[in-house]
């Protein structure tokens, strides 16, 4: 029967021809011992890992000493009893460190007239076992006839040269602090180095130009700033798939379990944002990072749920004060009562399967299956209302109807928008009102009077259609989205838009 090895990132199978040298052992039968090895190889039994009579680890993770000496004629490797698997991609070998001796030897040798002999002088290090003291150094000092002994100048020369290099062992024995900093400031320097080559935030973090082009914040400091707002919670997050997520939890206020993460929370925000921004798929992000698509799909997912979580309960929709205090001049003088300006976009979609939502989701007006979801902006330019997505078959109206926006509305407010919603009759019974360019009906042409307002109507309206602009250029928007992604897409919907508002003002001057 053929086996393959169960433990992570190893590709060991008896079927292919480089495995052939490899033996496959299957877990012990001592539970505590089958419990270590599960421990060790970094697998937990579940529905993901079914620990089973097959289930094999290969040789290769296993030290030479873990084998019983092999009997003449025996053709199989048997493991010892006590063997534990310990060689894994992720542990680094240990490299055996020289070690450095003292030297024993004396220095300097003074011989009494009465023969004894005596030892001065400090010890030095030494790394050859050639330097060190010999066994039989007794014998041949007693043999040799030394009457007496005065050190020469070249001796005293010597001994004071190896009394200051002692010192100066010494000296970095005694204080070790000095040098490990610079070690540690030369390896900063090194990682430093090494980040600004690699696609990380690190390397663009200098260049706003940059970190607008790839997350559309207008500077790094903002997307601090950002970041900063959504702490503590980011740094608790849990990975969408895990039993907290499948409970529609997104976070929690306690330490992390599991394994660490392989990058930063700011780091994964930013990746995020790129995924989001500049529409790459995932395969691309992952091997930008080196990590693997199945990972990077889980940071994607979980920080787009999160970021949806924490956005949408944002206060955006201003009061009559704010939206008179940022109104341009413009408005103040034509519409002063306009509270919104509305416009509704669409998002093209993959084609469904079932026929039923083909024939939802088809758009008569782009002829293709689309989402559809209304925006609203105050006469400031700043997005105050973001709807959820429907079938692109909707009406205008519909959505209208649908999306909350006249619970939100206030008596004597008034609703700027296209020719194509037709909800005046909607917005009078709530004493609304809707300012809409007018229409020919059975005019031959327009009067100068409605030329007029036309243009100006349309001058002012416009803006929201910036703000839908604004909206797409987070480009996971613009492209058609494949029905795998669609469960998600009303939340990077909401995501998209919230974020537009921290990318800039549509005014550069009010």
């Amino acid at each position: 029967m053929p086996h393959h090895c169960c433990v992570p990132l190893c590709t060991s199978d008896s079927r292919v021809k480089s495995s052939q040298d490899l033996s496959f052992h299957s877990f012990p039968k001592d539970e505590s011992l089958k419990q270590k090895w599960v421990k060790n190889i970094r697998r937990d039994i579940g529905k993901n890992f079914n620990l089973n009579k097959h289930t094999r680890i290969c040789s290769a993770h296993f030290e030479g000493t873990c084998y019983e000496v092999a009997v003449p004629g025996q053709v199989r490797r048997r493991l010892k009893k006590d063997a534990l698997p310990t060689i894994f991609s992720w542990v680094t070998p240990k490299i055996p460190r020289r070690k450095l001796f003292r030297d024993k030897t004396p220095k300097t040798l003074k011989v009494t007239e009465s023969g004894q002999r005596c030892v001065s002088g400090s010890s030095f290090m030494i790394d050859h076992s050639y330097s060190g003291p010999s066994d039989n150094m007794d014998y041949v000092i007693d043999d040799c006839d030394i009457q007496d002994v005065s050190p020469s100048p070249d001796t005293l020369n010597t001994s004071k040269q190896s009394s200051s290099t002692d010192d100066s062992l010494q000296d970095i024995e005694a204080d070790p602090s000095p040098h490990k900093e610079d070690l540690f400031k030369q390896h900063k320097a090194l990682l430093h180095a090494r980040s600004k080559e690699k696609f990380t935030i690190v390397r663009f973090c200098s260049s706003d130009s940059d970190i607008r082009y790839y997350t559309g914040f207008p500077s790094y400091t903002a997307m601090c700033a950002f970041f900063h707002f959504l702490q503590p919670e980011c740094n608790f997050l849990y990975y969408v798939g895990s039993e907290n997520t499948s409970q529609g939890k997104a976070y929690e206020f306690v330490s992390k379990r599991g394994p660490s993460r392989s990058l930063s929370p700011l780091e994964e925000l930013f990746l995020t944002l790129v995924r989001l921004r500049k529409g790459l798929p995932e395969k691309v992000i992952a091997d930008l990072y080196n990590l693997s698509e199945g990972h990077i799909s889980k940071i994607v997912n979980t920080w787009i749920l999160f970021l949806f979580d924490r956005l949408r309960c944002l206060p955006i929709w201003p009061s009559h004060k704010q939206v008179r205090k940022t109104m341009p001049i413009s408005f103040r003088t034509d519409y002063p009562d306009t509270r919104v300006i509305i416009d509704c976009t669409e998002i093209f979609i993959e084609q469904p399967s079932a026929s039923v939502c083909q024939r939802e989701t088809f758009s008569s007006y782009k002829h293709h299956n689309t989402a559809k979801g209304l925006v609203g902006i105050a006469p400031s330019g700043q997005i105050t209302f973001i709807s959820s997505l429907y079938a692109g078959r909707c009406s205008d109206k519909k959505i209208v109807r649908h999306c909350g926006l006249y619970d939100i509305l206030e008596e004597g407010d008034s609703v700027m928008a296209d020719k194509g919603f037709d909800i005046e009759e909607d917005l009078k019974e709530r004493n609304l009102s809707l300012t809409i360019p007018p229409f020919l009906e059975n005019q031959a042409q327009f009067t100068s009077q409605q030329l007029a307002a036309t243009r100006n109507i349309a001058a002012v309206r416009v803006h929201v259609e910036r703000a839908i602009r604004k909206v797409k250029e987070f480009e996971i928007l613009r492209h058609t989205v494949p029905i795998s992604l669609c469960p998600m897409l009303e939340k990077i919907w909401t995501v998209c838009a919230h974020l537009a508002n921290f990318t800039g003002s549509l005014f550069k001057n009010k």
